[in-house]
């Protein structure tokens, strides 16, 4: 049996772990989560008069949080397996796109959150506090029924007057979440264009789980959503079904779960501020393309970040345009 002296089986560990900490996207983290980028293309356009390609994409990292802080030079931007240079004027504007948050509160104001509407009141209000200037907000409750509070608005003062008019006594025994979700979903509709951005999502609170039909059931909610972004503040309780909530969430880092009422002020400020972070991880990139021959030919356009650590199908975007008219 080979011996080995203790600084040598520290170096062994230590190159064991520095290996292992190097894999990603096997269930462990890469080694420097700052240099890990997710690219989601929406849409390409050109204007050839000018030979300009655009492209509209978002940028998040490896927990699926948005990415606000890249530059022009962060990104390798190629056609045609060519590297774009300088001269190209590569350019970001994010501010020059029409953009509009859309979100709906939808909150459960069943019995067994009696007592407890004031401490719900004020984390809704926290919310709203800190809500973006485009940022439309509509507000639902439920529990038997439905009932729409207040329709989609930028001001603030009536989204907060909305909040003060809920009851906080004489509430009912019966919690209609999935009745209440199929309301609301179709409130508005996701757009991700050049033209113009509609970014919505539904933001539930409930301590409890459905209870008011058989009829309606977890898929019935689902199907009603759709591809729509739901963020669920959750109050623990005896009640509370986390499997159909964190279903209806679908991505893990949408669920949020307050153990007590202390919580629900951070809980909502934390959903809030994920809104905030996806909104700003959209950009629009923007350059001239070399080509100038005019004819109708379709063209590959690659664009990377430096340095990114992600191998994944989503570190890059991969897109085709046509250059018919550039040059003209």
């Amino acid at each position: 049996m080979k011996a080995f002296s203790i600084p040598a089986l520290l170096s062994l560990v230590f190159i064991f772990l520095a290996i292992a900490g190097c894999k990603k996207d096997n269930g462990t983290n890469p080694v420097d989560l700052s240099k890990y980028y997710r690219l989601k293309s929406f849409e390409v356009g050109v204007v050839p008069e000018q030979r300009t390609v655009q492209v509209l994409f978002q940028a998040t990292d490896y927990s699926h949080n948005g990415v606000s802080t890249l530059t022009e030079d962060d990104f390798i931007v190629s056609e045609n397996d060519g590297r774009i240079d300088t001269e190209a004027d590569i350019r970001l504007g994010q501010g020059s796109i029409p953009y509009v948050l859309k979100n709906v509160l939808l909150l459960d104001i069943s019995r067994s959150v009696e007592g407890l509407v004031p401490q719900i009141k004020a984390a809704a209000k926290a919310l709203i506090q800190n809500k973006l200037d485009n940022q439309e907000i509509a507000i639902y409750t439920f529990a038997a029924d439905i009932t729409g509070v207040q329709s989609f608005t930028t001001d603030k003062a009536a989204l907060l007057a909305a909040i003060d008019q809920l009851p906080e006594s004489g509430l009912v025994n019966s919690t209609n979440l999935y009745g209440a979700i199929i309301e609301v979903a179709d409130l508005w509709q996701d757009a991700f264009e050049i033209d113009g951005i509609v970014d919505g999502s539904l933001v539930i609170f409930t301590d409890g789980r459905h209870n008011a039909s058989q009829v309606l059931t977890l898929n019935s909610a689902k199907n009603a959503l759709g591809t729509r972004k739901v963020y669920v503040a959750a109050l623990d309780s005896p009640d509370l079904d986390e499997t159909a909530l964190k279903s209806l969430a679908v991505k893990e880092e949408r669920y949020f779960k307050a153990n007590d009422v202390a919580g629900l002020e951070q809980m909502f400020l934390s959903i809030q501020q994920e809104i905030q972070g996806l909104a700003n991880s959209i950009y629009f990139l923007y350059y001239q393309s070399p080509i100038t021959d005019p004819a109708p030919y379709n063209n590959k356009l690659k664009i990377e970040v430096k340095e990114n650590l992600n191998n994944g199908s989503d570190r890059q975007i991969v897109e085709m345009f046509n250059s018919a008219g550039f040059g003209n």
